[in-house]
């Protein structure tokens, strides 16, 4: 079985938002909806037209996610972290002079929103429990995107590491996973070890349910909302829409019956 890890694991956006929501409140800035969707929306486009946006393991790093990256250990050049360290003040100023505030408590800011992004690292309600069900009959392989030492940071700190049998990465494999080389290099996996994919499970349309309909496998599409309109390019693809992790079924035969399946 395939797993997502943001917004599948362990919260995401939710995180996210209340993180700016204390960041602001620390500045003094108000934390009304139409000055949360104007940093957010400031945090998306400078990440965007940032240098190394689209360079190497950076390339599938959401803007929110480059304002808390590792400076330690990253395995990116100096240069580069430099400019991301300067990015998220850069970020912050930018949002403190929308409101009419004073841009030199940037620095603050920054400093304010990795201390409360990285302190909401919590797996989500009954994912460990979940993980160690599947894992009876399963091994449990995790997708996601982003920078791999930042990946796998948040991994750890949740304790989900051991839950999984394999941690694919964007950043390591070179492609995000919507991209079809990332399913090639599952089927890859796959093959050299005699496996076949049981289910694919996240909450991203574009990106889980794309690497589905690539590799040809069921999904198990995650929308806490209810209803959602999630679909394939894939018609072969199934596709079916479940609230939390803890709803995914794959029925596979017993172990001593079956051939081993992911």
């Amino acid at each position: 079985m395939i797993i997502d890890l943001d917004d599948t694991l362990i919260e995401d956006v939710q995180a996210v938002r209340a993180s700016i929501v204390q960041t602001l409140s620390t500045v003094a800035l108000p934390t009304d909806g139409e000055t949360i969707e104007l940093a957010l929306q400031l945090i998306r486009s400078m990440w965007k037209a940032h240098p190394h946006r689209h360079n190497g393991p950076l390339s599938h790093v959401s803007g929110w996610e480059a304002l808390w990256l590792p400076r330690e250990n990253a395995e990116l050049p100096g240069p580069v972290i430099e400019s991301l360290r300067q990015h998220e003040i850069q970020v912050w100023a930018a949002i403190l002079a929308s409101r009419e505030a004073d841009p030199a408590r940037a620095t603050t800011a920054a400093q304010t929103y990795r201390s409360f992004r990285n302190d909401l690292i919590r797996p989500l309600p009954d994912t460990q429990a979940t993980l160690a069900l599947l894992h009876r009959n399963h091994r449990l392989w995790l997708a996601t995107n982003g920078l791999p030492t930042h990946q796998q940071r948040k991994l750890a700190k949740a304790g989900l590491t051991g839950s999984f049998d394999r941690i694919l990465v964007s950043g390591d494999v070179g492609a995000a996973k919507s991209n079809p080389a990332f399913a090639s290099a599952i089927m890859r996996e796959l093959a050299r070890e005699g496996l076949r994919v049981c289910l694919v499970v996240g909450d991203s349309i574009t990106q889980d349910l794309q690497l589905a309909s690539n590799g040809g496998w069921a999904a198990a599409h995650i929308c806490p909302a209810g209803a959602c309109d999630g679909t394939v390019t894939n018609p072969e693809t199934t596709v079916t829409h479940i609230r939390s992790l803890s709803q995914v079924t794959c029925k596979c035969p017993p172990p001593a019956l079956r051939r081993s399946s992911l």
